[in-house]
């Protein structure tokens, strides 16, 4: 008999003005039923659909958004976005807070943060992080367990 297994997961992420922006994803898997009868394999395939579930929405708070004020236009001075000369602006890196708090809790989680940067953002440094992929790694770290909690490696999330 299959089991229908429900996973959510959301974030938000802060944006400059005190704005913020969020994702979510829900989703619904059919497992067979022996899952039910094996707890450490049905763990395993509810921890891989979490991760399915919070990669995508890392990758959706990645991306740039084009939001759109009241005239209709782009809106100026936003990240990523074109203001009245019609150059683009630059997004937002980490703030000085941001960094202090990634190595602050890399260090407490025995994470190489070095690692986890280049496996996550292709070997940018912390302070060539924007403010939101400054946000989504402090909460990726969160995540980790503390020391003698298990063996993870940054390898192991990507």
């Amino acid at each position: 008999m299959p089991v229908n297994v429900n996973v959510g997961f959301s974030r938000k992420v802060g944006e400059p003005n005190y704005g913020s922006r969020g994702a979510s994803v829900h989703l619904e898997v059919e497992l067979d039923g022996g899952a039910l009868n094996d707890p450490e394999r049905l763990r395993t395939e509810i921890e891989t659909i979490f991760e399915r579930a919070r990669d995508a929405v890392d990758r959706e708070l990645q991306r740039e958004v084009s939001p759109v004020s009241e005239s209709g236009g782009p809106s100026d001075g936003q990240p990523g976005h074109h203001g009245q000369n019609g150059h683009a602006k630059a997004a937002r890196p980490a703030t000085p807070n941001q960094i202090r708090a990634m190595q602050t809790i890399a260090r407490h989680r025995a994470v190489d943060l070095c690692q986890l940067l280049d496996a996550r953002f292709n070997g940018k440094t912390a302070e060539e992080l924007t403010v939101v992929e400054a946000s989504l790694l402090i909460d990726q770290l969160k995540s980790f367990p503390t020391p003698g909690d298990g063996d993870l490696t940054a390898a192991s999330w990507q």
